[in-house]
């Protein structure tokens, strides 16, 4: 077993944890156990609030059904929770409130996504945006586990590596959105656990086989690009209910925000009213995305939009969110095709083989202009 840290990549800390599943999840709350701690014991912050609202008699039911739940659907998946908490020196109970935090009911925090699939280009781009007093604890962490594809993950210390970006060996890339369901599903799965369910397969067919068969409780728009099979998919999967929309010649791009936009009309309880603040802030959001994408590309030769427009359109006014309540951490934009990967953290755009960032090696990186 190894810990290792890289260099930051565009100012992102970056550790990669290498060996059996045991070992490594153990390993990753021993290493990051002092600031994982540190979360825990904000007390303005979600995790502090979250775990007083697990006091309220049906809420904390709801939780117990949910995770009874998870852990029947996702077994090795919370089994990898439970190791993280054990070398965080965190109740398990504290890590699984906070796991399920947009599986308890509606939870604010929201992303932006943009996948492509053109004869040139199969992009997946991708604003992870929370808030803002999370800045600081974001970073990159690669995960090469005995008998899966290594893969690196933008994460939140304390979740499960799974509900962000991620970039995977087996050739798919993952840009998740939160979808805030109101009244989640306790049959179903947290969220987070069916993305690391799905994210640990050994090719593209067979993850988004499993996005589609495990139900979330609460919301993701899972949006997908898989190398193999050259597909970019958008598959909303809330409180039960599972849609799946590609990128066609027709369509060639999709967009997504933090509200449910392939459902059709959505059913009592699976998004907030339409007047909620969260939900018009998405909206808001989603049309100055789906502009900026239009405007770039009609001033592309053929109309044909391409991994660095995807960029601009992620980092321009209106969709790089800079308010205390709802702040981009991290732009990431993958071009599967041709094996290149941007990011932006805190620093200036680094790009490198997206081949090399999926298994955490640091050699190709390169500071663009």
């Amino acid at each position: 077993m190894t810990v290792h840290e890289n260099a930051p990549l565009s100012g992102l800390r970056w550790v990669v944890v290498t060996g059996d599943r045991e070992t490594v999840f153990r390993e990753l709350g021993a290493h990051f156990a002092e600031r994982i701690r540190d979360i825990r014991s904000r007390a303005d912050a979600q995790w502090s609030a979250l775990m007083s609202r697990v006091e309220q008699e049906a809420v904390g039911e709801r939780m117990r059904r949910i995770e009874a739940s998870t852990r029947r659907l996702c077994p090795v998946e919370s089994r990898e929770l439970d190791l993280l908490a054990e070398g965080a020196g965190v109740p398990a109970f504290d890590l699984w409130v906070y796991n399920l935090r947009g599986d308890l009911g509606r939870d604010g925090t929201g992303c932006s996504d943009v996948s492509l699939a053109t004869s040139d280009a199969l992009v997946v781009g991708h604003n992870e945006d929370g808030a803002a007093d999370s800045a600081d604890d974001v970073c990159l962490v690669t995960l090469v586990v005995e008998g899966d594809p290594s893969m690196t993950v933008v994460w939140y210390p304390g979740f499960l590596p799974a509900n962000s970006f991620v970039a995977t060996e087996a050739g798919t890339v993952w840009g998740l959105d939160h979808l805030p369901v109101v009244d989640p599903d306790a049959n179903g799965a947290g969220r987070h656990f069916v993305a690391r369910h799905a994210q640990r397969s050994r090719s593209g067919r067979e993850a988004i086989d499993r996005v589609r068969s495990v139900p979330c409780a609460g919301g993701f728009s899972f949006n997908i690009g898989d190398r193999e099979t050259g597909r970019a998919l958008m598959i909303e999967n809330a409180a039960g209910v599972v849609v799946t929309t590609d990128a066609s010649a027709d369509a060639p791009c999709l967009w997504h925000t933090n509200h449910l936009r392939f459902v059709g009309e959505p059913g009592p309880g699976m998004q907030p009213a339409a007047g909620d603040e969260s939900l018009v802030e998405s909206r808001t959001r989603g049309e100055r995305l789906s502009g900026q994408l239009d405007e770039r590309r009609a001033g592309r030769p053929g109309a044909v939009l391409d991994a660095e427009s995807v960029f601009a359109a992620l980092r321009s006014d209106g969709v790089l969110n800079r308010s205390t309540g709802l702040w981009t951490f991290t732009t990431t934009v993958a071009d599967l095709a041709n094996d290149r990967i941007v990011v932006q953290g805190r620093g200036e755009p680094t790009t490198m083989a997206l081949g090399a960032f999926a298994a955490g090696r640091v050699l190709e990186a390169e500071a663009r202009a």
